[in-house]
């Protein structure tokens, strides 16, 4: 995906800048960009980190409701900084557990999880999976998959940036598609499927999509 992503963050400081620039690079955006709905309604993004999900998806046309929400009061800073002016666009530092059920269409979790221990991902995701309207999907990115030499890559690049303040999460434990798809599946979501989209790239990335079960009469969106 071509993106002009040093031009756009001009505004930004040069660490801002540097981290986006990076990130546009080492992550299958492509990819990622397309398992969301352009004319959804409204999009919660879990670890929102400087906005660059919002970024990209206003690229690809997106103009509902998004609330980006982040542990990293810097980057949601700079976030509104960057991308708050924009209408409906929404940057705070509200956890997760301050949204009511049913609030959401498109709810996106992008290289979070694996700042969460292993034991605390499966309430995570089912609270995440609440906020969903019915029909609504769930999207998670997760870089522990892969080959072994990517994972060895995945956790030393992950450790290095958590210890130099990069990145903060109460720990790091990497976690591949599979892993996630089951706490999907056990959070009651359905038709959930796990994806490798990390040819090419230095990173296992796995892209894990579920969706809300429909209520009577309903159907799932995709």
């Amino acid at each position: 995906m071509k993106v002009s992503i040093w031009k756009a963050t001009s505004g930004l400081g040069l660490s801002a800048r540097l981290h986006l620039w990076v990130r546009t690079r080492i992550v299958p955006w492509g990819r990622v960009v397309e398992a969301f709905d352009p004319a959804g309604r409204s999009l919660l993004d879990v670890g929102c980190g400087h906005g660059l999900l919002a970024f990209l998806l206003a690229g690809r046309g997106y103009t509902g409701a998004y609330t980006g929400i982040d542990i990293d009061p810097r980057k949601t800073k700079a976030a509104r900084a960057w991308l708050g002016t924009r209408p409906y666009t929404v940057f705070s530092d509200s956890p997760l557990d301050s949204f009511e059920p049913a609030s959401f269409d498109q709810i996106a979790v992008m290289d979070v999880l694996y700042l969460l221990p292993r034991a605390a991902r499966g309430g995570f995701v089912s609270r995440a999976a609440e906020l969903l309207e019915p029909g609504g999907a769930l999207v998670a990115l997760t870089s522990g998959g892969g080959p072994a030499w990517k994972r060895r890559m995945d956790r030393i690049q992950e450790n290095l940036a958590v210890s130099l303040g990069i990145t903060r999460g109460e720990t790091v434990e990497p976690c591949d598609g599979r892993e996630i798809a089951g706490h999907f599946s056990d959070s009651g979501l359905g038709n959930v499927r796990s994806v490798y989209v990390g040819r090419g790239y230095s990173h296992g990335f796995d892209l894990v999509v579920g969706f809300r079960t429909a209520g009577s009469g309903e159907s799932p969106r995709r």
